[in-house]
């Protein structure tokens, strides 16, 4: 009768939970039911909204954060496919406007639509220069994802275990050459990455490694021998389109002389080649990438005024060709008033005497030419450079040697040759551009003319002025005081009278010609062009810690991956599954309340469209501390994510093609020893042309010690 009563209540217990989740999910299913009515029928925007309303009522529910994602990506794709159709109608440009703003208000980050709004409306968006992209690739590289963080806690373990312990968390293989010598070390890392760790134990070691294939690194000391015999060296050619590949070469043999390294300039095509190790050599490229920009450019406005001034000074009296004349005449003279020029000697008492004096003229004349403008050039020249104008012209200077008539006579044959000579006005410019838009301007005016011959041969005068200015682009600064003059001087008049002191001027005259020219120059630069360094530039190449992407001597894919993004546009072994998504490590050995990073990847074999991954991590009490999902770029897809407890949801919308790659790292904490589980309760995947895809997972088994 107790067995019998016991076996009741066994059964009791079990019909109960089970009657109480089909309650669960009945109850579940009639709540998002009229959501998924509005989803059938196309009304995505009413079904967005009635599921945001329900997910505030239920916060834990998994199946409606699905739901919604789905609802919201309905409807992106929905007016993002109107507004595309209406972008083609030029009358319809204003509700094509409504509907990009509608689709990038499902998904705001999404920068690929927000360019193609921008480009549809006539906005064109600042470009970014930030990105550096490394050309550098090793022969072999590891079969490692650097991103892909662990921690360990290890107390005085022989440092060959610990790379052995590095190695088996990576599956890569550690091979020791036969002079490396062993020690005991401890090591408390968390959250590291792999090759930090490998370098922190390269260090203390005073070793390096070098990868032997995709899972082999061969570990040897230190040493120049060793060196010499298992460093990986390459030869790399650097293309430059700005700087000059003598110029670049002096850089790199001053900044890397420490290096071994052999650089040689090619200047017909204006190239390095570089000899050195893979650090060297990608710090080489970076160091390059900061230096080879193009130079700033400046225009300069000049007018080069001449004011002549010609003054005449004519003062004094000017006299008549008749100096001095007398004349007689007789008789009282004619009714017409003349004088009778006979003189009648007998009748000397009525004779008229009369005397012609010369005319004489007062002249005061002063005159002025107007000026005029000899040059008005707008040069254009770069940073730095040599900016050089001229306008006159050359004058021929005859120079005479003499030479033998015959082989080893005397010089007595003249031979004439003739050098030129410029003549005129040279300005030379040297532009230094600085950040707030000023300029420095090294300058060097140079005024050359003809002042005379003497025994037939020019003399030239010259005026030159150097001086350095600094101007702000648009402010004019103008030079004068190049001054050229030419005085001549003439006396006339009656002899002897007109060299009389001060009264002298009363018969004679004199004449003084000034000719005085003066060179002005109207210097306005402007700044047309200016390198604005970015963030990129003004960072810092820090050596061995900056290693390039994919392994080798220094490797690290901190700044680019290209071997990984190689092996993305591979496409899959045939034998695979068309799409998975896993968690890696598989399996791990880690000690109790210890925060440890567990990866969740993507392979797929097309490209998707969006992608919902939930999971849950079970077997006793664990905490999941952080969920990352900065490894997709935000041009790339939209990410939506959530993680409560002991469970995690994610969310992609791709808006450009999937990468196979690391989706997201979970930061997870085991409070208790025992054996754990991390399980995909639910993946779905949808391809391009909206099919939903079968997609393969897999399990994690951790062992908490």
């Amino acid at each position: 009768m107790k067995n019998k009563m016991n076996r009741i209540a066994a059964v009791f217990l079990l019909i109960v939970p089970l009657l109480m989740i089909l309650n669960s999910c009945s109850a579940n299913a009639h709540r998002v039911k009229p959501g998924m009515d509005l989803y059938k029928a196309g009304e995505y925007d009413k079904s967005v909204e009635y599921f945001e309303k329900l997910l505030k009522k239920f916060p834990a529910d998994r199946d409606i954060r699905a739901l919604l994602f789905r609802a919201k990506l309905n409807s992106y794709y929905h007016h993002l496919g109107i507004a595309r159709k209406y972008g083609s109608i030029p009358e319809k440009k204003e509700e094509a406007i409504a509907e990009y703003k509608i689709s990038l208000a499902v998904f705001p980050d999404n920068k690929r639509i927000q360019q193609e709004f921008d480009e549809f409306v006539g906005v064109t968006p600042k470009a970014s220069e930030n990105d550096f992209r490394s050309a550098i690739v090793p022969p072999v590289t590891l079969n490692v994802d650097s991103r892909e963080q662990i921690s360990l806690k290890l107390r005085s373990v022989p440092i060959t275990n610990i790379f052995k312990m590095l190695g088996k968390s990576y599956n890569v293989n550690f091979i020791f050459d036969k002079d490396f010598r062993d020690f005991v070390y401890t090591m408390e890392i968390e959250n590291i990455g792999f090759y930090e760790i490998l370098n922190q134990l390269c260090m203390v070691s005073n070793t390096k490694y070098r990868v032997i294939d995709t899972a082999s690194i061969l570990i040897y000391p230190n040493t120049t021998f060793k060196n010499r015999t298992f460093a990986l060296r390459g030869i790399k050619v650097f293309y430059l389109s700005n700087i000059k590949a003598e110029d670049a070469k002096k850089l790199i043999m001053a900044v890397f002389r420490e290096e071994q390294i052999m650089v040689q300039d090619d200047t017909t095509l204006n190239t390095l080649i570089v000899k050195a190790d893979n650090q060297t050599l990608y710090s080489i490229e970076k160091f390059l990438a900061k230096i080879d920009k193009e130079k700033s450019e400046i225009e300069v406005d000049i007018e080069i005024i001449e004011v002549n001034r010609n003054l005449l000074n004519r003062i004094g009296m000017t006299f008549g060709s008749t100096l001095l004349s007398f004349a007689a005449g007789s008789g009282n003279g004619g009714s017409d008033g003349q004088v009778n020029p006979t003189i009648e000697t007998g009748d000397l008492k009525n004779t008229n005497f009369y005397v012609t004096l010369p005319t004489a003229a007062l002249n005061l004349l002063a005159s002025d030419d107007n000026s005029k403008i000899i040059a008005k050039p707008n040069l254009r020249g770069v940073n730095n450079e040599d900016i050089k104008f001229m306008v006159g012209d050359e004058v021929p200077i005859p120079q005479t040697q003499f030479q033998p008539i015959a082989a080893g006579g005397t010089p007595t044959q003249p031979m004439t040759t003739y050098q030129y000579k410029n003549v005129g006005v040279e300005i030379k410019l040297t532009p230094f551009i600085h950040d707030n838009d000023e300029v420095t301007l090294k300058m060097k005016l140079t005024m050359n003319f003809l002042s005379g011959y003497i025994d037939n041969f020019p003399t030239f005068g010259k005026r030159e002025l150097e001086n350095v200015i600094r101007l702000k682009g648009g402010e004019t600064n103008i030079i004068g005081g190049f001054i050229k003059d030419e005085q001549r001087g003439t006396l006339g008049g009656i002899p002897a009278l007109s060299q009389i002191p001060v009264l002298g001027r009363l018969f004679g005259s004199s004449e003084k010609t000034i000719k005085q020219t003066d060179l002005i120059f109207s210097i306005t630069p402007r700044v047309i062009r200016k390198m604005e360094p970015t963030d990129f530039d003004i960072s810092t190449i820090w050596g061995s810690s900056d290693d390039p992407p994919g392994g080798g001597d220094a490797p690290s894919g901190r700044i680019v991956e290209p071997t990984r993004e190689l092996q993305d546009e591979e496409e899959p072994d045939e034998k695979r599954p068309a799409t998975m998504v896993t968690i890696s490590p598989s399996r791990r050995k880690v000690p109790v309340n210890q925060s440890t990073i567990f990866s969740i990847r993507l392979s797929a074999r097309e490209s998707l469209s969006s992608l919902s991954v939930g999971g849950t991590v079970s077997g006793g009490a664990v905490e999941i501390e952080e969920l990352k999902t900065d490894f997709i770029k935000d041009d790339q897809a939209k990410v939506l994510k959530n993680f409560s407890g002991s469970s995690f949801d994610l969310g992609y919308s791709f808006t450009a093609k999937s990468p196979n790659n690391i989706l997201g790292q979970l930061k997870i904490k085991f409070t208790e020893k025992g054996n754990y589980t991390i399980d995909f309760g639910s993946v779905t995947a949808y391809a391009k042309d909206r099919q939903q895809l079968e997609v393969q997972t897999n399990k994690a088994e951790i062992e908490v010690f």
